[in-house]
């Protein structure tokens, strides 16, 4: 699959962050299209300006959910922590520093980690994304590529898009990135070797097909899985008719 058709369409221009997209517009299994502006993934928000967060305010984003840690939280605040001008909610999946002192090869492994045990905060952020049905949401974490990417590549799932597709929308990362690498790397937490921090920069599309595999086998896809975790069938189901529509 060509990923920059794909990535050209879905990117939305900031001056302040590098990896801001619609996950609108993907071709489903049932027939249908996801949803435009109605779930935005992006990297850090700590630089945007305020031409940048009238065009997110403009594009109809009413809540923000922030992955991140509450030692990346003091190092780079997010601009709408405080404004008041959209609800803002911390849920933090992992903190970044402690991939050092986890058994973990590769990306892909992260992520499995991630769904088997950090269940309860990603029931608290699927609570937050099936809250409105009317509300644009946008969820980040620091790159927006791990912990953002999880998080999508379930909403893709869930909506019926195809596993190649979630892959390229992951993969796209490394084209958004670009601009950040250098910044990236100049904030490895020290507890973490340089060799296996630029191995974690990647997004190789294997790794998120790795966590699509566990996803399938084990619980036969995202649907089981969200409720395995412990939202309500009627929450999943409102995520649905928000991402396709009634």
């Amino acid at each position: 699959m060509t990923l920059l058709p794909l990535y050209q369409e879905r990117r939305i221009r900031m001056e302040g962050a590098s990896n801001v997209r619609d996950l609108g517009g993907y071709p489903t299994s049932f027939g249908r299209h996801v949803r435009r502006g109605v779930f935005f993934r992006a990297d850090s928000l700590h630089r945007l300006t305020e031409r940048d967060q009238e065009e997110l305010v403009g594009r109809g984003v009413r809540s923000v959910i922030d992955l991140r840690h509450a030692r990346e939280l003091q190092e780079s605040e997010n601009v709408f922590a405080s404004s008041g001008r959209l609800a803002y909610h911390n849920v933090s999946l992992f903190n970044p520093a402690d991939t050092a002192t986890t058994d973990l090869g590769r990306l892909g492994d992260l992520y499995v980690d991630m769904l088997e045990n950090r269940r309860q905060p990603l029931l608290r952020v699927f609570e937050l994304l099936s809250a409105d049905p009317r509300e644009a949401v946008l969820f980040h974490c620091a790159a927006g590529k791990d912990r953002t990417g999880v998080i999508a590549a379930l909403l893709l799932e869930l909506a019926g898009v195809a596993h190649e597709v979630i892959v390229a929308d992951y993969a796209m990362t490394a084209a958004c990135l670009t601009p950040l690498m250098e910044e990236l790397r100049r904030t490895r937490p020290e507890s973490v070797s340089a060799e296996l921090y630029e191995r974690f920069l990647g997004a190789e599309p294997e790794e998120m097909e790795k966590m699509l595999a566990h996803l399938a086998g084990r619980y036969d896809g995202a649907e089981e899985y969200l409720m395995s975790i412990g939202l309500a069938p009627e929450q999943v189901e409102g995520l649905k008719k928000k991402l396709l529509g009634a």
